[in-house]
Order: structure tokens, then sequence, then C-alpha cells
């Protein structure tokens, strides 16, 4: 078993992506992004439901997910791997 990689970030080519997901989860991950980028930009919950096309309620969740995160990337705190050091 080899040890997860940390701090590595993948980037999924999006043909592959559109591969894996339906098109109803494709259209959804699209909107996700445009509800994050306009967030980002201090646009108000309900003109980005208006200009995206999604309840105010996505768009809520998605603020959600965001100001949730960097608290868990601050809380979170180093733990040494389990069955030892690798010698990779």
């Amino acid at each position: 078993m080899s040890k997860p990689g940390q701090g590595k970030d993948i980037e999924v080519p999006t043909e592959i992506l559109k591969e894996l997901l339906t098109l109803s989860e494709w259209k959804m991950l699209r909107n996700r992004f445009q509800i994050r980028s306009l967030l980002e930009k201090g646009l108000p919950v309900r003109k980005i439901a208006k200009m995206v096309g999604v309840g105010t309620d996505t768009v809520v969740r998605v603020n959600k997910i965001l100001k949730y995160r960097p608290k868990v990337q601050k809380d979170k705190k180093e733990t040494p791997w389990v069955f030892g050091k690798s010698d990779g």
C-alpha cells in the first residue's frame, strides 16, 4: 500500500469529466463554478441566482462550502503516516 499523495492537485481534462458525468451533473458543475466566480466578485445571492438560472438555495449552498473550506484547511493538523515513513 502506498502513502497517499500530499498537496498534489490533479487536473482532469474537461473531456474526461464530460464522459464521467451525466448531462445534468455536468450542467450543475458548470453552474456551481459560475456561482463561485460571481460570489467571489461580491454579487448578491438573488442576483447570482437570477443570472445563473438556479434557486437561491443553490447559491447559498455553494457560499457555505466556500466559507467552510478555509476553516477546515486552517484547523487541519498534520498527522503522521500510520504505517511509517516512505522510502520514496
